[in-house]
């Protein structure tokens, strides 16, 4: 795995936790919410796959 997808998914993760922030409330807002948690669960499953795929 790439470590600049992981670094990526963070970064999209917070532009959409700020849309939703800019957003405070309605169906859209839980939308960007939902998104910015499936983007660090992204993030978290790309940098945990890199470690799993490093040779110690």
């Amino acid at each position: 795995m790439n470590p600049f997808r992981g670094i990526l998914m963070i970064v999209a993760a917070g532009f959409a936790f700020w849309r939703g922030w800019q957003i405070h409330h309605g169906h859209y807002a839980w939308m960007a919410y939902g998104l910015g948690v499936l983007a660090l669960g992204l993030a978290v499953w790309h940098f945990v796959q890199i470690s799993r795929n490093t040779p110690v």
